[in-house]
């Protein structure tokens, strides 16, 4: 497979000595972002077979991995095809060329030769874009979406972007409701850094709107014997990839995803899962908040509520205690309700549970 070396960036077109040219330069910049994107081609434009990406450290400390150029390219092909994205289409580029995502949105433009359009990587991207922004497809995290939504002068810029695949983090229940009324193609991806990038889309609005994800061509999904995910991208990766996301299948090719094996709240004997417990809670509590499993005398586990907040007034904390009373099951309701100034976060700003755990371990008892 031939690896792509032309790049069109805003408007102009890289290929060859001038690529290398070109990420020289942006190697030199004091801008972070751009840097970032310079130490990204240089390594593309290198003779090396692979790359050198970080693991998101979600579910560990980041760490660094090889990931090979043809595997990438493969990756790209596949959303390019599931997407139907055309060399006429203008690509934007809002996220850190240090993260995977960053990267394949570049490798993306090169394979389909479509236009880069580079935006500082920030909580609201498009602020400040310009009546003259046009963009045909897009990748962010949820935070910049919600931003972007949340903008008045953001929103009309998002809702001009014809395609948006979501990823990098959780879609809240709230933002997963106001996406469904938009006019754009909006996706929520499922992946990681060691399956380069998404392995499958979700849509998340029209007559396509689903719970489940479907795999991208080529790739081949099972459940394990605890339930979770089995990936067989023999494109991507020569091996098997075992995860411990809790799912559901249907048929070979399609999932939902139910929540982390390792986050199973064993109480009496109950599984109880605190992403579906956290999905019922959403309406209830506009601060960050996870549900965790503490050790209990009588049940073995019990599920805790942590919230990302000063203490709660006790007039505030009894109607809290009313809302989580009325939306979840007995077992499911948390037995105590702590808050922890600030939570944990991975190197990918999601919220660190085990680490947060580990923090306030002098604080959490039951």
């Amino acid at each position: 497979m031939k690896i792509p070396d032309r790049l069109s960036v805003n408007g102009r077109v890289y290929s060859g000595k001038s690529l290398k040219t070109v990420a020289e330069r942006l190697c030199a910049s004091s801008v972070q972002w751009e840097k970032e994107l310079g130490e990204f081609l240089q390594q593309w434009t290198s003779g090396d077979e692979n790359i050198t990406a970080f693991t998101s450290g979600s579910t560990g400390p980041a760490k660094a991995i090889r990931l090979n150029k043809n595997a990438m390219t493969a990756s790209a092909e596949a959303t390019i095809n599931a997407l139907n994205l055309k060399s006429a289409h203008q690509a934007l580029l809002c996220l850190s060329c240090r993260t995977i995502a960053g990267m394949m949105m570049v490798v993306r433009s090169m394979v389909a030769e479509m236009n880069l359009i580079s935006l500082p990587p920030s909580g609201n991207p498009l602020k400040g874009a310009g009546k003259k922004f046009r963009a045909d497809f897009a990748a962010m995290v949820p935070a910049q979406v919600y931003n972007c939504l949340n903008d008045e002068g953001s929103r009309e810029t998002f809702l001009s972007i014809g395609t948006v695949i979501i990823g990098g983090g959780e879609i809240s229940p709230q933002l997963e409701a106001q996406l469904r009324e938009l006019p754009n193609a909006l996706y929520a991806t499922y992946g990681m850094t060691e399956t380069i990038s998404h392995i499958a889309l979700r849509r998340l609005n029209g007559p396509e709107r689903s719970d489940f994800y479907t795999a991208l061509p080529d790739i081949a999904i099972m459940a394990d014997t605890r339930g979770c995910l089995v990936i067989d991208a023999p494109r991507i990766s020569e091996q098997t990839i075992t995860t411990n996301d809790l799912v559901e299948t249907e048929g070979g090719n399609r999932f939902r995803w139910l929540g982390r094996y390792d986050n199973i709240i064993n109480r009496g004997g109950k599984k109880l899962m605190p992403e579906s417990i956290e999905k019922k809670l959403f309406p209830c509590i506009i601060l960050r908040f996870f549900i965790a499993g503490l050790p209990h005398e009588k049940y073995g586990e019990a599920p805790v509520l942590l919230i990302e907040s000063a203490e709660i007034p006790g007039e505030n904390l009894q109607l809290l205690q009313k809302s989580i009373a009325a939306a979840l099951s007995r077992d499911e309701t948390p037995l105590r309700i702590f808050t922890v100034p600030v939570f944990s976060e991975t190197e990918s700003g999601k919220i660190n549970r085990k680490e947060t755990l580990k923090q306030y371990k002098h604080l959490l008892c039951l």
